[in-house]
């Protein structure tokens, strides 16, 4: 809780203490580093509605939390800051109050703490409580300004010239009025920022008047305004480059559609004409959101080439999460440089950040703002637009951050930026300017370009200290390593990239990413995938990655530090990044480097997984191995079947007697070729060897999760005869090579131990596709199958054949248990094995009714099962004294409710305690009492200590030592209670009891 006082008030002095604005909250909750609550004391006498209404409105435009506490003498009365009501719309949540709470009242009080007290909103249960769930973030203040300005510039660029002489023929007149509507919007924004600010009355011209609507009321006035911009500022401020030409095309119709904007009538075509009761403030709006402009200007001036470039925008919620590593202990004179700036996002939030190292508590001083503009922030783009969008957010950061009276005109004047600190360049095509090589930058930060372009031939620079290695089709890895050469040796990096590449299993992959980590330790790599589908980028659904380097973060050199984000219901809502100590883990960087799979184990799933999945490649052999060494040669007598679409290609004639096998047909386990249609293509594209459909035959689908017995569990299956298939399938044909041999792979392939390689070993995988592709088929560990003694095999063999006849789950689990015996598992093994299909599922269908099933709470079936796991890791240390075992609790109702309709929260607990005597055949548990759960929520209120950086969220995995007892305290969610949780668990308490630790969040 921060308060006036605070000494991080002055990073919210919008909120708390600029008298302008007009809200001056009392006080800012926050957490995870993350702003979700202002207080608003109305002191000794109720408020009248104005006053109200003006607070609420400053919170609005502030848009730094979801939620305004208006504290009466008589109540508390809750708003959404994350909506405007408009004109005609009654009952709006943002017109009137959320709730209100009488403050006489317990049960209304109780009723306030429980929906929206400090521990819903840390465990994330304020999001599925009734107010939580009316708050959305597609209404706040950037999201609702972004769209008017779109509306904006698509209506001034649809309108003709003032003088139709001047219009131009097809695509170079959209390009000249787009041209022009965007510098109407960028000077129209900056002179509100000035005057809402109270900057440029005092040096307007007299004729000009302080109202920018009259400002706008005729094209004479409107040139009169840029002309005195243009005379005050001699920066990058929208240039005028051709004046006569803009007073040729600017008429009354363009300015009209500006009048609207400015008054506050809506131009989004579904609120067309509709007032705001709230009007944009641009005294209260952050000056970051500015630079998020460039999202629309520049996709909309160059869309196909945006794409193809891979111009995405960054969230205002990443930008942050990305320097909060990077800026922890960072010194404040810092030089922090974007080697893809686009239009500043990232250095605009790095501008803010030093000038708080700076000044600390003391006033923001003229000159050491300018100072670090001048000096400390730097940027590259290839688009001179974007470079503009930069220059114009730093000049407006500056004006924000300075504290200094302006009194002369002088001081609103700024050296120009562009060529002298940002750069229009290729970054990775060219060589740089000399400033920014002479030394490296202590941070490097941004969002490089993911798309590979085809129309661009440049091939990355190697000026660097090593080679510049990248995966295929990654341009994004260029800039890397661009990146890397600007932070020399000890300079930090923070960057967003594409994800798939760090997981791919592809040769140049593997070369770049060992090259990338050892170049760069200590380093971590935190996972976005399971958000892509999440709105995450608004116009992108590409795996996202945020890779650090050398920040306080980090373990030590030997170590990389590596972890996902989970996916929540409520994340579209909130934006709000769930990330702690239990979703990161170290893994020794070696391992890593000699073993590339276990990396997606590490990341994925649990540390537990990791070393399987380097056991399993240290021990046995590739499938593309074991077919190899059968005599079943690649596109002899194995590969992909037959292709339709392309070039015309008759088929063998005897194809039309044989039947073929598409993806309707297809079932696991056998095919039954008499239910298969027979090969009627009149053409092919590729036929392929003929000998690759003689059966008998393996069918591996590319995808078969949907028609698989069990969703998420692998399939393949078997046909005794010749059958043909589509390139959707991998055929194995066992002719003449081992026939027997066949059910055993089928066993293999359907088996838990494939799934469990593909979800945790298995390259892409599960970040953007689902499809089994050859790769990651041939890319299997199995044993050798020619090795294998006669009674292994038939079980395996019986085993497969009871599941094909009758795919129970008790025979799938018998076939799992066969398959585990091939690859000698032990029985915490074969738990990872599995539960990687329910596992799997969340990162195979990203579908959010599916997603739902991984975040209900958890019964007592899975506590019971996940108490289980732990306390037999343990006993199995306890064994050999025989003087003591573990027990545990489970309670039949959790620590904190939530509701579950339609968002997570809440948490749960598990007790554990030592018991006398040696450890029994089957873990101790018990039904808990509910008076234990009290005492544990009144103890984890009061509980506080913690030595972790605060963007990291402390409180939603907790291990608590209280006495004799060990409570396990974790989000309300089956994902957190299965029993491979409960085994990479009881590692932890393991280590604990080593190390002798207390309390702690989950490391």
């Amino acid at each position: 809780m921060l308060t006036r006082d605070s000494s991080e008030a002055a990073r919210m002095r919008a909120a708390m203490k600029d008298p302008r604005v007009g809200l001056e909250a009392d006080a800012v909750f926050t957490a995870q580093n993350t702003a979700t609550a202002l207080f608003k004391d109305a002191g000794g006498d109720s408020p009248s509605e104005s006053e109200i209404a003006r607070w609420h409105e400053a919170a609005w435009n502030i848009g730094l939390a979801p939620l305004l506490w208006i504290i009466t003498p008589t109540e508390v009365r809750l708003y959404n800051c994350y909506a405007s009501p408009r004109h005609g719309v009654g009952g709006d949540a943002g017109a009137t109050p959320l709730e209100r709470f009488d403050l006489t009242a317990d049960d209304r009080l109780n009723a306030l703490d429980s929906m929206c007290g400090r521990l819903a909103t840390e465990t994330g249960a304020f999001w599925s409580s009734e107010i939580g769930k009316r708050i959305d973030r597609q209404y706040r203040v950037d999201r609702e300004l972004l769209s008017e300005i779109n509306a904006l510039e698509q209506g001034l660029t649809e309108l003709t010239p003032a003088n139709p002489d001047t219009r131009l023929d097809g695509a170079a007149e959209v390009a000249a009025a787009r041209d022009l509507a965007q510098r109407l919007i960028g000077r129209c924004i900056f002179t509100w920022y000035l005057i809402d600010r109270g900057i440029a009355q005092p040096f307007l011209p007299t004729s000009l008047g302080a109202d920018l609507s009259a400002m706008m009321s005729t094209p004479d006035s409107a040139f009169q305004l840029f002309d005195w911009l243009r005379e005050t500022f001699n920066g990058d401020l929208f240039p005028m480059d051709d004046p006569g030409a803009e007073r040729m095309r600017l008429g009354d119709a363009h300015l009209s559609l500006m009048r609207d904007f400015i008054e506050g009538r809506s131009l989004v075509p579904e609120n067309f004409g509709q007032g705001r009761l709230f009007r944009f403030r641009f005294d209260a709006i952050p000056v970051d959101l500015i630079s998020s402009i460039y999202q629309q200007f520049a996709r909309s001036s160059a869309e196909e080439k945006a794409r193809l470039q891979g111009l995405h925008y960054t969230p205002v919620e990443l930008v942050h999460l990305t320097l909060d590593p990077v800026f922890e202990n960072l010194p404040a004179n810092a030089r922090v440089i974007d080697p893809t700036c686009g239009s500043g996002a990232f250095l605009v939030e790095a501008f803010r950040r030093l000038v708080w190292r700076r000044c600390g508590t003391e006033q923001a001083s003229r000159a050491v703002v300018r100072d670090i503009l001048y000096h400390q922030l730097f940027g590259i783009d290839i688009n001179p637009s974007a470079l503009g969008i930069a220059a114009f957010s730093l000049y407006l950061a500056a004006l924000e951050f300075d504290e200094e009276p302006i009194s002369d005109v002088a001081d609103l004047k700024f050296d120009r930026l562009i060529g002298t600190t940002l750069f229009e360049a290729d970054t990775i095509g060219e060589e740089l300017p000399e400033i920014l090589l002479a030394q490296p930058f202590d941070a490097v930060v941004g969002n490089p370009p993911w798309t590979f372009d085809k129309t661009n031939k440049a091939k990355a620079r190697n000026k660097g200290p090593v080679r510049s290695l990248r995966p295929r089709r990654s341009p994004d890895w260029a800039f890397l390593n661009v990146a890397a050469d600007l932070a020399g040796e000890l300079g930090r990096l923070g960057m967003v990239m594409k994800a798939s590449p760090f997981f791919s299993k592809d040769e140049h992959a593997v070369e770049a990413r060992a090259a990338l980590l050892a170049r760069l330790k200590p380093a971590a790599l935190v996972n976005l995938s399971a958000l892509r589908k999440e709105h995450l980028f608004p116009d992108a659904t590409g795996p996202a990655l945020l890779l650090f380097a050398r920040c306080s973060l980090m373990p030590s050199e030997d170590q990389l530090l590596v972890g996902s984000i989970p996916w929540t219901p409520d994340f579209v809502r909130n934006g709000l990044f769930h990330i702690g100590p239990s979703e990161l883990r170290a893994i020794p960087l070696k391992r890593v480097l000699r073993t590339p799979a276990m990396l997606k184990a590490a990341t994925f799933g649990t540390v537990r997984d990791s070393w399987l999945i380097e056991r399993l490649e240290r021990e046995f052999p590739t499938l593309e191995d074991v077919l190899d060494s059968m005599g079943i040669a690649s596109t002899i007598e194995r590969g992909q079947g037959y292709q339709v679409e392309g070039d015309s290609n008759s088929p063998p004639k005897h194809f039309y007697n044989l039947p073929a096998l598409t993806p309707d047909g297809y079932a696991p386990f056998r095919i039954d070729r008499e239910s298969l249609p027979l090969f009627d293509q009149p053409a092919l594209h590729r036929i392929r060897n003929e000998t690759i459909y003689l059966g008998p035959l393996l069918a591996c689908p590319k995808a078969s999760f949907k028609a698989g017995v069990e969703a998420g569990r692998y399939s393949a299956a078997f046909s005794n005869g010749d059958m043909l298939f589509t390139e959707s399938f991998y055929g194995i044909s066992f002719a003449n090579h081992g026939a027997a041999l066949a059910p055993v792979l089928s066993g293999i392939l359907n088996s838990c131990v494939t799934t469990f390689q593909l979800a945790y070993g298995g390259g892409a995988w599960g970040l953007e596709r689902s499809t089994v592709e050859p790769k990651d088929l041939l890319s299997l560990r199995v044993p050798d199958l020619t090795k294998l003694d006669a009674s292994t095999l038939q079980r395996v063999i019986g085993a497969e054949q009871a599941a094909a006849d009758d795919p129970s789950s008790e025979a799938l689990e018998a076939l799992d248990e066969a398959v585990a015996g091939l690859y000698e598992f032990d029985r915490f093994e074969l738990v990872l094995a599995r539960e990687s299909i329910e596992r799997a599922r969340m990162l195979i269908f990203e579908g959010r009714k599916r997603r739902r099933a991984f975040v209900k709470p958890p019964n007592r079936e899975p506590l019971h099962a996940y108490a289980s796991a732990v306390a037999s890791v343990v006993d199995g240390y306890l064994r050999s004294k025989g003087a003591r075992h573990l027990e545990a609790a489970v309670f039949s109702q959790p620590l904190i409710s939530a509701d579950w309709i339609d968002g997570a929260g809440g948490l749960t607990a598990v007790r554990f305690r030592m018991g006398a005597g040696a450890p029994p055949r089957d873990p101790a548990i018990e039904q808990g009492e509910q008076s234990e759960l009290q005492a544990l929520a009144a103890q984890l209120r009061g509980w506080m200590t913690t030595d972790i950086p605060p963007y990291l969220n402390e409180r939603r995995n907790l291990r608590l030592y209280l006495g004799d007892s060990l409570f396990v305290v974790k989000p309300s969610e089956v994902r957190y209670w299965t029993r491979t949780a409960g085994l990479n668990d009881a590692d932890i308490i393991l280590a604990d009891h080593w190390l002798k630790a207390s309390h702690a969040a989950y490391a």
